[in-house]
């Protein structure tokens, strides 16, 4: 079986040959992570990872704020020591908003040190910028399928509707508007998902997908905003935006860190084919089991080794643990075996490279039917 056939077949409800494994690894070079491929550090894991392991191709399609061509940013960058500081400013009829970003050279860490969005009447500066529909162009994602190949499946990294909000706002402000103006929050996030609507509908129809990773949901679940408010600011949208990828032949992963327990019911019913990671006691609220509970034959289980575990344990204590984990997760299928997060640091030592090697090892090893712990 190959690995495009195991993932679809996983994502699809049904058991493959043995336990799938990504890694989360960029095929290429991608953004949210280090350059594996050139960094000394990875020299010995990173081929085998990329030779031995189910591919997920994760990839974004450019797309600008608020899904508007009129948005366009005027940026500068400097420098203050080794970190990159990025100024942009957004202008709108109402002036302009501005923010600032840094970004720390020894990992793909960035933050922000001055959100766009500070003010509530920024969300109506914001859409009153004129809305020019955008066209997706899927040229280098279509050139990069074809290199693929059966080595997995094409991955688009799929933003929210709420994210056109909490990806330019600092965390305190989106819950003071949660608690004291959620009217004028959905009246901007209904924009932001019509128009977001309309780009992945297009995105479809020339062939994105056929797997949408999904981001969003773990910013506004409690305790930020309550289950009600989480159904309301991601459910709401989420639901129609993955039926129409399922009526195009696509597969959803949700990707959530944190306390999943009081949301995970509403993800699963949103549609998501798979959830990454599940995050076990004590960084999340979700034994692997307890999540394979509910989600057995609904939804795919995505991860979910904690990344501290794999710099942390010794070669007993990690086998141990993965080896649990799928033993919790796996069985009867229903489960990709996943780091909860990807190579975001520069230098890792020859602990954390050989448990990442151990990782693909293991699910190699678990064949269908398992046979237990």
């Amino acid at each position: 079986m190959t690995s495009r056939e195991r993932l679809l077949r996983v994502l699809g409800g049904q058991e493959p040959d043995r336990v799938p494994v990504w890694m989360l690894f960029p095929r290429e070079q991608f953004g949210s992570y280090v350059d594996v491929y050139r960094l000394p550090a990875y020299a010995e894991v990173a081929p085998f990872i990329y030779a031995e392991s189910d591919w997920l191709d994760r990839r974004s399609l450019a797309a600008p704020y608020l899904f508007t061509t009129a948005a366009a940013f005027e940026s500068q960058i400097r420098h203050d020591g080794e970190t990159e500081v990025t100024s942009a400013r957004l202008h709108t009829p109402y002036g302009p908003l501005e923010q600032e970003a840094r970004h720390d050279p020894g990992s793909s860490a960035h933050w922000h040190t001055r959100y766009l969005l500070r003010e509530l009447s920024d969300l109506e500066k914001a859409l009153a910028i004129p809305y020019q529909p955008p066209r997706p162009d899927l040229t280098d994602y279509l050139a990069a399928a074809g290199r693929l190949g059966e080595a997995g499946l094409m991955m688009v990294n799929m933003s929210t509707p709420i994210e056109s909000v909490s990806g330019y706002a600092a965390p305190e402000d989106l819950a003071l508007w949660i608690a004291t103006d959620l009217p004028a929050l959905t009246r901007f996030t209904d924009v932001a998902f019509e128009r977001q609507y309309r780009f992945l509908e297009e995105a479809l129809r020339l062939g994105a997908g056929p797997v949408f990773f999904v981001t969003g949901t773990e910013f506004v679940a409690p305790p930020l905003a309550s289950p009600a408010v989480f159904r309301r600011l991601c459910t709401h949208y989420n639901a129609p935006l993955f039926e129409l990828i399922h009526r195009y032949g696509g597969r959803v992963i949700v990707h959530h860190h944190g306390r999943a327990r009081a949301v995970l019911e509403a993800i699963v019913e949103s549609g998501a084919d798979g959830v990454q990671p599940i995050e076990e006691p004590p960084v999340g609220d979700m034994p692997l089991a307890d999540a394979k509970q509910l989600m057995a034959g609904r939804t795919c289980i995505v991860g979910s080794v904690q990344y501290d575990d794999i710099s942390r344990l010794d070669e007993e204590e990690f086998d141990a643990l993965v080896r649990r984990q799928v033993a919790d997760g796996a069985t009867g299928g229903g489960m990709i075996l996943a780091p909860t997060a990807g190579p975001y640091e520069a230098n890792i030592g020859l602990r954390h490279a050989r448990n990442l090697r151990r990782m693909v090892e293991i699910a190699r090893e678990s064949r269908y039917p398992l046979s237990g712990r």
